[in-house]
């Protein structure tokens, strides 16, 4: 255990560390990030998709869609009660056996990385329209017309 210093009023300069079985957060803050996980970027999509659809049928379609994720949820706790498992991977296979554990995860590697390739684009995207405002031309992104598969970075 690291020894603990003080300064010359006494006050302690580096607390003493966490024994390594206590809980590092809270449910409330886990159930944040929890929260923030799954709203990720489609929340930015959200007013887009409602100007979309209209006013009232959006918000229709976010209620029925809404409805559907609780009910999935209520389902799949049953479920996890019912066959005995803590845990949507355990759930799935004890449900599709080994086979269906495979899929699920190829699914829970492929949708992070696709996420990610998301994230990507969308960034790259916006971040062309902060750099083409820059005062003075900073930097410019031209895209060629003869191979749109290429992105050609060029500074002013």
């Amino acid at each position: 255990m690291a020894q603990q210093q003080n300064n010359e009023e006494g006050t302690t300069l580096i607390p003493p560390q966490k024994v390594a079985g206590e809980p590092r957060s809270s449910m409330i803050s886990a159930s944040f990030n929890f929260i923030n996980s799954i709203i990720g970027s489609g929340i930015i999509g959200l007013p887009y998709a409602l100007n979309q659809a209209g006013l009232p049928f959006g918000l229709l379609l976010l209620t029925v869609v809404g409805l559907i994720t609780d009910y999935s949820i209520i389902l799949l706790i049953k479920g996890g009660n019912l066959s005995g498992t803590n845990s949507y991977q355990s759930l799935v296979q004890s449900t599709f056996g080994f086979p269906g554990f495979l899929i699920l995860s190829g699914l829970q590697f492929l949708y992070p990385f696709i996420a990610m390739i998301s994230y990507n684009i969308t960034t790259g995207d916006t971040m062309t329209k902060v750099f083409q405002r820059i005062p003075g031309g900073m930097l410019h992104i031209v895209y060629s017309t003869s191979d749109k598969s290429q992105v050609k970075p060029y500074v002013k």
